[in-house]
């Protein structure tokens, strides 16, 4: 019998995926759309997710014991399902690979320089593999543990660094502002159509209560400490500094000249994105499972079993993607990112029109 999670806890991975992206919110890529009125960027970035937790609402109306890739079978047929559903296995193994290179090089550069980032990464990837072999109900409850203690330490450090924040670095941000506002959203509209893959894990979800209702709320949460996040980077640094630092969120820390608590903060958020990028890969190692599982149609041991080779895979590709974090990010920025787009925001419109006109949905 498959473990049962509920929504509440499948956009909490989602959270976590969010939070991720806050500790590496600029590249040398994305950063040249940085500018003082990008802390309003999520707000714009809100509205099409929001229009796409609708859409995905209808497409499980009456498909809610089937994970998303039966539904993506049963709208398109077995050859051509088949087919998107290698595109999705493909696509979330190199954007695997690309969190996993740029969690080892990042965590090296601000915490350990003079260790290679190898190590780092075979220990993230064995505490994933560890995780990914056990029932996904009690990786759940641990990650909507993390979730209540993340939030409320986010939230305290945002105000311990409040007074720091200059008002001219963010205001004044007008209509003439909106070209860098939309310019500025660009990262963070490819990371959000990730809400989509969590559907993958639809025949586990128990949906008691409303997807719409619960995945909107996570939304405005993750658009809340987006915000926040971005307020106290441009705030702090301006953005003409921050979109040329390395590690703008963790220099916030270092940055302000003082001792105690908000000299502990740096440390936490360092403590912070190992947990995000633990529960992210592992989110994406369950939703790799269950394509697996529907692609090659075997069962859930079986498909346990080849994540041990998957994980390898991604492994080997985390370094094949580019010489230097810097061609990587640039892979990311260039090719990840519009295909998370064409994934994550335009299939599931083509999913639902297909499955009306079969009425099939």
């Amino acid at each position: 019998m498959e473990k049962k999670i509920s929504i509440r806890q499948v956009m909490i991975f989602f959270f976590f995926t969010t939070i991720s992206a806050i500790t590496r919110v600029l590249t040398p890529d994305s950063g040249i759309f940085l500018s003082k009125s990008s802390w309003f960027s999520p707000v714009i970035t809100l509205l099409p997710v929001l229009f796409l937790i609708f859409i995905l609402n209808k497409i499980i109306e009456n498909q809610k014991d089937k994970s998303l890739s039966q539904i993506i079978e049963t709208v398109f047929g077995k050859i051509i399902g088949k087919f998107i559903l290698l595109i999705f296995f493909i696509h979330v193994i190199f954007f695997t690979s690309f969190f996993l290179r740029n969690f080892g090089e990042k965590f090296i550069s601000s915490v350990f320089p003079k260790v290679s980032p190898l190590f780092f990464v075979i220990i993230l990837l064995l505490f994933v593999l560890f995780a990914v072999r056990r029932n996904i109900e009690s990786f759940a409850r641990f990650a909507e543990f993390s979730f209540i203690i993340i939030s409320v330490v986010f939230v305290i450090a945002f105000f311990t660094v409040l007074v720091n924040i200059k008002l001219k670095n963010i205001y004044p941000a007008t209509y003439y502002d909106l070209t860098d506002i939309f310019k500025s959203s660009i990262p963070l509209i490819s990371l959000w159509s990730i809400l989509t893959f969590s559907l993958f894990l639809g025949d586990n979800i128990n949906y008691i209560g409303t997807f719409k209702r619960t995945a909107t709320k996570f939304m405005l949460i993750a658009a809340l400490f987006n915000i926040l996040a971005m307020i106290s980077i441009i705030g702090i640094f301006n953005a003409e500094t921050a979109k040329h630092l390395p590690m703008p969120f963790f220099m916030i820390f270092k940055s302000i000249k003082s001792t105690g608590l908000i000299q502990s903060f740096g440390t936490f958020f360092i403590i912070l994105w190992a947990f995000a990028d633990f529960i992210m890969i592992t989110h994406f190692m369950f939703i790799m499972s269950k394509i697996f599982r529907t692609l090659f149609s075997t069962g859930e041991k079986t498909a346990n079993f080849f994540m041990f080779p998957v994980a390898v895979i991604i492994f080997i590709l985390s370094y094949f993607i580019g010489e230097n974090i810097i061609d990587a990010e640039y892979f990311y920025v260039n090719i990840l990112s519009y295909s998370s787009v064409a994934l994550g925001y335009v299939l599931p419109f083509l999913l639902l029109a297909v499955g009306k006109i079969r009425r099939v949905l």
